[in-house]
C-alpha cells in the first residue's frame, strides 16, 4: 500500500519517500521513533500500519488500523487501508463493506475503487469487480500514473474469467507496455495468448515472464506447457 502524503518536511516524509522507494523496514523504524515522541500523529499512525502491511505483517497491520479506524471513522484513507488489510487477511465481506464505507466519504477514489473490485473479485463477483475496475481507470489524472498497471491487469483477469479473452489480451498488451518488467503481466498475457492460439506470441511472453521469474514454479510451468502444444 502506498504511504499517505504527510504534506511537510520532517520524520514522516522522510518515511513516506523511504517508502515509495521499496524501504518498507527503515520506513517502519523511522516512524516508530516519530511516535514515540508525537504518539497522536495520525498519518505517521497510518503509515506505519502500510509500512506493516509491506513487510507482510498483516495481522498486526490489521489490528492498528482497526484502531485507528475506531478513533477516526471518517478517514476514507485508514477506511481503505483496513479494508486492504482485511481482505489480506482472508474477510472479503467486510473489506468490500469497508472500501464501500471509504467511497461514500471519497467518492470514486481510484484506488478504493481498484481495492474493492479485488474483493469483489475474490468473491467471484467478476463482472461487479469488472465495472470498478473501469470506473477507477476513468478517474486516473491524464498521464503517467503508477496504479494504471496494475489497474489494467486486474481488468485483463477480469475479461478473462468472465470468457473474453481477446479483450483481455488487449488489456494485458497496454499493461505491458506501462510494466514490462512486472512478470505476472507478462505472464497472464502469455496465458491469455496461449488460450487464443496465438501460440507464437505466448512463448514469447511467457519466455519473458519465466526470466524475470525464474524460481515462480506457476510460471515456469506455464512455460512448459506452452512449449509442449508445439511439439
Amino acid at each position: 500500500m502506498p504511504p499517505e502524503p504527510s504534506g511537510g518536511p520532517g520524520d514522516v516524509e522522510q518515511a513516506a519517500a523511504l517508502m515509495e522507494g521499496g524501504r518498507p523496514a527503515e520506513a517502519q523504524r523511522l516512524l516508530e521513533a516519530h511516535l514515540t515522541a508525537d504518539p497522536e500523529d495520525r498519518v505517521a499512525l497510518n503509515n506505519l500500519a502500510c509500512c506493516r502491511l509491506n513487510l507482510g505483517l498483516v495481522e498486526e497491520a490489521r489490528d492498528l488500523l482497526e484502531r485507528l479506524a475506531e478513533r477516526w471513522p471518517e478517514d476514507a484513507c485508514l477506511l481503505n487501508n483496513l479494508g486492504f488489510a482485511r481482505l489480506r487477511t482472508g474477510s472479503a465481506p467486510e473489506a468490500e463493506e469497508t472500501f464501500r464505507r471509504a467511497l461514500s466519504i471519497l467518492p470514486s477514489d481510484p484506488e478504493t475503487l481498484n481495492n474493492l473490485g479485488l474483493a469483489l473479485a475474490s468473491q467471484g463477483r467478476w463482472l461487479d469487480a469488472l465495472s470498478n475496475y473501469r470506473e477507477a481507470l476513468a478517474g486516473l489524472p491524464s498521464g503517467p500514473h503508477p496504479l494504471t498497471a496494475d489497474l489494467l491487469n486486474n481488468l485483463g483477469c477480469a475479461y478473462r474469467e468472465i470468457g473474453t479473452l481477446t479483450e483481455a489480451a488487449s488489456v494485458f498488451r497496454r499493461a505491458q507496455v506501462l510494466a514490462p518488467g512486472d512478470a505476472e503481466i507478462a505472464n497472464n498475457l502469455g496465458c491469455t495468448t496461449l488460450a487464443l492460439g496465438l501460440r507464437a506470441e505466448a512463448e514469447a511472453v511467457l519466455a519473458r515472464a519465466a526470466r524475470l521469474a525464474p524460481e515462480d514454479p506457476v510460471i515456469q510451468a506455464n512455460l512448459r506447457r506452452c512449449l509442449a502444444s508445439g511439439s
